[in-house]
This record gives structure tokens, C-alpha cells and sequence, in this order.
């Protein structure tokens, strides 16, 4: 499966979008576009990674989201994921990963 990405700004956040599976062969995909947000966004805006859309996360994925936190960490920028999928949230709990980023479900 195929995942799509995409980004918009509200007044305090931009909004970075995935839509499918973060596997291997996506995951590049994602990377690039968080990268680009921690370095479009300035404090006191947010980076949301909205990852409600998302059905499949590898660990790859997980990976990808922790380096996002520290780059944004470093920039003084906070980092939110929103998940909306139980077993993607597993991933997150399993890994301990839940207590490092701000983790959010989505409604």
C-alpha cells in the first residue's frame, strides 16, 4: 500500500498528514516530510504529526518519529503525534515510545 503525506499550517501548528502504511518503502516518505517541518516551524509553533490516517506503522516509522522529536527538541519546537489506530498506539506502547512523545488520540 501506498502512503500519502501531506502538510498544512494552522495558526499554531503545521500539520504533517499521513494517509496508509509506514513501512521501508515508505518511510523515506515521512522522514522528509517531518524533517521539513522542524525546519519550517519557530517556537512557540507545534510540528503535528497526524498520523490518524495511518493503518500499518513499521518500526521503521517509530524511528523516524524519534528522530523528529529530537530535531525539533533541539530547535526548541514541540513535536505532537495524533494516532487513531489501536494497533498503530501498540507500537507506541510496546516500544515505550508513548512516554517520550506527546502522544494523542485522535477523537
Amino acid at each position: 500500500m501506498e502512503l500519502v503525506i501531506t502538510a498544512d499550517r494552522s495558526d499554531d501548528a503545521l500539520f504533517v498528514r499521513a494517509k496508509g502504511e509506514v513501512d521501508l518503502g515508505t518511510v523515506a516518505q515521512l522522514d522528509s516530510a517531518l524533517d521539513a517541518a522542524c525546519d519550517e516551524v519557530s517556537p512557540p509553533m507545534a510540528v503535528v504529526a497526524d498520523l490518524s490516517g495511518v493503518t500499518f506503522l513499521a518500526s521503521s516509522g517509530l524511528s523516524a518519529l524519534v528522530r523528529a522529536h529530537e530535531r525539533c527538541d533541539q530547535a526548541g519546537t514541540p513535536l505532537r503525534v495524533i494516532v487513531g489506530n489501536r494497533a498503530v498506539l501498540r507500537g507506541f506502547e510496546i516500544t515505550g515510545l508513548n512516554t517520550l512523545l506527546d502522544l494523542r488520540e485522535s477523537e
